[in-house]
């Protein structure tokens, strides 16, 4: 009898294995189902966020374009450096003080009238300290920043 009460035990010994396996892979079995289950909807949430991001690109280039471009300070830099440090600084602002009204002007419409500023600018005279100075415009840059590239020469010294 003690044979078979030693394959009773390790019956249900093994029925016991089973079973508590059984047990174990369905509970493992749904939480690896509700994971992917998660996972797909990050996946979904993820593809859509993405596209949404793609869109709000998109307008942004689109309102980019259609924003318009404003001149939002006068740069005035004085080429051949042969006056005095002091003449070449007032020579410059006094150009800004003259283009102050171009500030706050849409870029396009300052490019339109561009040979009317050269031309306004071709030969300008200023006195500055007793000296008679004369301004010539070599470049114009426009962008946000209307950069002028000038020469100054001094004409004759007031007495």
């Amino acid at each position: 009898m003690s044979i078979k009460l030693w394959k009773r035990y390790i019956a249900l010994l093994v029925i016991g294995g089973i079973l508590g396996g059984s047990t174990i892979l369905f509970m493992y079995g749904r939480e690896m189902e509700q994971m992917m289950l998660v996972k797909r909807s990050l996946e979904v949430l993820n593809e859509k966020l993405m596209d949404e991001n793609q869109r709000l690109k998109q307008s942004e280039k689109v309102a980019r374009r259609k924003q318009e471009v404003l001149i939002e300070e006068i740069r005035v830099t004085v080429l051949d450096t042969k006056l005095h440090e002091t003449i070449e600084l007032q020579v410059a602002r006094q150009l800004e003080k003259d283009l102050a009204s171009l500030k706050g002007k849409k870029v396009e419409q300052v490019a339109e009238v561009q040979e009317m500023l050269h031309e306004m600018l071709r030969r300008r005279e200023y006195i500055i300290e007793g000296t008679m100075v004369e301004v010539r415009v070599k470049t114009v840059a426009i962008s946000r920043i209307l950069h002028l590239f000038v020469t100054a020469e001094v004409k004759r010294e007031e007495p």
